[in-house]
């Protein structure tokens, strides 16, 4: 695992046009982009399942528009591609390793003892309450997969996080709607199951992050803003809550300061956590209340008109927010302490290393994907 940190470090570049703020905190380089398709530029992918085992990123499934975006009538295509970014000799270089059982995106994964595990998600049919572990096997240059306890509920958009040997998995969107559901799988002894946990005193939602944050009391998690889908209408939340597992309590927690869905999250170490850009929903509430007017009249005279509106709005989208928000524990306050110099990216998992920071492909503006896999460096102590 040392070999990918130190590429990783020799891959940064620190740009000019950064504020001072972010200059004081944090480089930004990239890897290697996602590899073509049948000679063709990958147009990278949302919701895909991302983490590092032996030394390697794993980069699986995931969805897209690779023949026209939503304003040119474009179909979301669900994928099952699995890629790994390994380092045969000195290059260094993604490599096709198979693929899921089937098209799958819009779970929740998380790194744990060499393995990525991949946890619910959807296809273009249903959401899934599939679990499994992918490990690369450097020797043999192969993704070993290996099944773990279905979730309780099928869910996609949710959240997940490891907190010691148990894992974690909240929030997300079931058949029914939106959950607030918390439940809980010993890693080490798999085989007792899915238990539940004390719902979120909030509201129910999906596209949040759910973070670990050891301490000595056995640690605790964090759930930060996501949003909820009504009837065609969308409530971005700006709330947060901690959560303490050895008396299954929630503790209400100041809000953030900017309501924010779709966004990455991170723990730095026991006092400080990251929170990277993320969508408002000023844009995405717009195309909304067109989407409906031209559902819901679909004869009036105006609907033609409706419709150009809404492309407009999503071809010239202006992306996410970019700045980089740092939460301490200990005085219970947010700051920002740092700005992304590049289109930021949602729908992603921000994947610790080391100092670093990786936010593998991700939606960068409706329906447009990146292949790029950005790093985000700390250079503050």
């Amino acid at each position: 695992m040392n070999r990918l940190f130190i590429l990783l470090l020799l891959m940064l570049t620190l740009p000019t046009h950064l504020p001072a703020d972010a200059q004081s905190s944090f480089r930004y380089g990239t890897l290697p982009e996602l590899p073509s398709i049948d000679g063709k530029p990958n147009p990278g992918v949302a919701g895909a399942f991302a983490g590092i085992s032996h030394g390697a990123l794993l980069l699986a499934g995931g969805a897209n528009f690779p023949n026209g975006y939503p304003w040119q009538n474009g179909r979301k295509a669900w994928q099952s591609a699995v890629y790994v970014l390994s380092e045969p000799g000195k290059s260094t270089h993604w490599q096709s390793a198979g693929t899921l059982p089937g098209p799958l995106a819009y779970g929740a994964s998380v790194s744990w003892n060499e393995q990525l595990i991949c946890i619910g998600g959807a296809n273009a049919d249903q959401q899934h309450a599939a679990v499994f572990s992918l490990t690369w096997h450097p020797k043999t240059r192969q993704v070993i997969t290996k099944t773990l306890p279905d979730l309780p509920l099928a869910l996609a958009n949710l959240s997940a996080s490891v907190l010691g040997h148990e894992l974690y998995v909240f929030g997300g969107e079931s058949s029914q709607g939106s959950v607030r559901s918390l439940f809980v799988l010993n890693l080490q002894h798999p085989e007792s199951s899915w238990q539940s946990r004390a719902d979120l005193p909030g509201q129910a939602r999906s596209f949040t992050t759910l973070v670990a944050m050891p301490d000595a009391d056995g640690g605790s998690l964090f759930v930060l803003g996501g949003r909820q889908t009504v009837a065609g209408q969308t409530t971005v939340f700006g709330d947060a809550y901690q959560y303490h597992p050895k008396q299954n309590t929630w503790q209400r927690l100041g809000n953030l300061p900017v309501a924010v869905a779709a966004h990455e999250a991170a723990g730095v170490d026991t006092n400080r956590l990251l929170l990277f850009g993320g969508d408002d929903g000023v844009r995405l509430r717009q195309i909304e209340a067109l989407n409906n007017q031209i559902t819901n009249q679909p004869d009036h005279p105006e609907k033609a008109k409706w419709v150009v509106q809404r492309n407009d709005l999503q071809m010239n989208h202006p992306g996410f927010r970019r700045e980089i928000w740092q939460y301490r524990t200990d005085t219970k306050r947010w700051a920002v302490v740092g700005h992304m110099p590049f289109p930021a990216p949602v729908t992603t998992t921000a994947i610790r290393w080391g100092k670093s920071f990786l936010l593998p492909s991700g939606e960068v503006s409706p329906g447009i994907r990146t292949p790029t896999i950005r790093l985000i460096t700390s250079v503050s102590p």
